[in-house]
């Protein structure tokens, strides 16, 4: 089985924004990814964050655009949580309330857990600091 890599909102909002700093960076990282047969994975949550961003950051004509993508990419795998994974999100977020995690951010954790995945497109260093392997731009970014 190809190694699985997760894609974080400021991962899609990078690739998806060519005014981003690290819009090129995120493009060679997806196609070294994709060289190398890497499975992409994210969740239903992670999509309905992407779309408020886009939206929020005066986006919205891209909206329809990505939500396209992620339904018709046989490359990127979407996670639907479920109660169970709520409940674990909950107690994951109670947890670590001091590391200033989201509740999607909390909830990806959990289930990259659950998957076993270790590698995750993102500019957040939430994740680096949580010992995920991010790629570079995530390692100097802070909010």
């Amino acid at each position: 089985m190809a190694a699985e890599v997760f894609w974080d909102t400021s991962g899609f909002f990078a690739l998806l924004n060519a005014d981003d700093p690290v819009h090129t960076a995120v493009r060679e990282l997806l196609r070294e990814q994709q060289g190398k047969r890497h499975r992409s994975v994210t969740t239903s949550w992670v999509v309905g964050e992407t779309c408020t961003l886009l939206v929020a950051r005066k986006r919205p004509h891209m909206v329809a655009r990505f939500l396209d993508h992620v339904q018709a990419s046989k490359a990127l795998g979407c996670v639907h949580p479920d109660e169970s994974h709520f409940d674990q999100t909950a107690a994951f977020l109670r947890k670590h309330l001091d590391q200033g995690y989201s509740f999607v951010d909390c909830s990806s954790m959990v289930i990259m857990k659950e998957m076993r995945i270790r590698s995750v497109f993102t500019t957040d260093h939430h994740f680096f600091e949580a010992g995920f392997e991010t790629p570079p731009p995530a390692k100097g970014v802070k909010p």
